[in-house]
């Protein structure tokens, strides 16, 4: 079931697209690669962006780990954590950066180094096919008292929605599988998620009648996070990006695991 019109399509070319920007001269700069790991940090509750398959973890950001690995001389090494551990363990040492779809916020940046963004993205809501009407305008109708609205913990969409929502229900659940599948099983109207996974998980249960909202509730920036004392990673990280940028790969890895990229290029006016 595909409802995404050009009309909605094309005002958020503006909200979606990669924003990069350039960094030295796109040299490497690699370490011994026998000495040193790459530890990056992720959470693998998050399609497309990280989760498991089942050959172990893909996603986006594992496909760019991998590309960074390689870039930089370093042996990767994927360490998965919940989500709230992912600053702690990054600000303790235990991991070098964090790829695991974060949000630039001001709070974070006073403990984190952010590597410029590498897409813009928002927070949408996922609803069900017959009520596709009722929640069209976007946030406004989720702020009816007697919506449902569910969000998953730690999001930023649960922050939102906690900030916004000050009446009527608001669920929280641990995994994003669990709130879809409270939205199937009508127990919540309306899931509070970000733009990618609510996209992916409107292709996954299309034949079961989710639909996502493409009204964007929030603007966000994506970027990869590391300790405030990594100047030398950050500054490889930034090459990195602005190599793959440069050449196509950004946009090739970004429509590869978010089909509906292409969709927005498609329809540039």
């Amino acid at each position: 079931m595909n409802r995404w019109s050009p009309v909605l399509l094309i005002p958020l070319l503006s909200l979606l697209l990669c924003s990069c920007a350039g960094h030295g001269d796109g040299s490497s700069g690699k370490p011994p690669a026998q000495t040193q790991l790459l530890r990056v940090g992720v959470s693998a509750n998050a399609p497309p962006m990280v989760y498991r398959g089942p050959d172990g973890l893909i996603g986006l950001e594992i496909a760019f780990a991998r590309g960074l690995a390689d870039y930089s001389g370093r042996r990767l090494k994927l360490v998965r954590l919940p989500w709230e551990e992912q600053i702690p363990a990054l600000v303790a040492g235990k991991t070098d950066i964090i790829m695991s779809a974060m949000t630039i916020t001001p709070a974070r940046s006073y403990r984190l180094s952010f590597v410029q963004p590498y897409m813009a993205t928002s927070q949408i809501a996922l609803v069900r096919g017959p009520d596709y009407n009722r929640y069209s305008d976007g946030f406004p109708a989720l702020l009816n008292p007697g919506v449902r609205v569910g969000t998953v913990s730690g999001t930023s969409g649960d922050l939102f929605v906690a900030q916004n929502k000050a009446r009527g229900v608001r669920t929280t659940f641990s995994r994003s599988e669990q709130a879809v599948r409270a939205l199937l099983a009508k127990e919540i109207d309306a899931l509070v998620y970000d733009l990618p996974g609510s996209l992916y998980y409107a292709s996954l249960y299309a034949d079961q009648g989710l639909v996502a909202v493409i009204q964007p509730m929030t603007r966000e920036q994506l970027a990869w996070a590391v300790g405030s004392d990594q100047q030398q990673l950050l500054e490889q990280a930034n090459r990195y990006l602005s190599s793959i940028k440069a050449d196509g790969r950004l946009r090739q890895l970004i429509e590869q695991w978010i089909p509906f990229y292409r969709q927005l290029y498609n329809n540039q006016p």
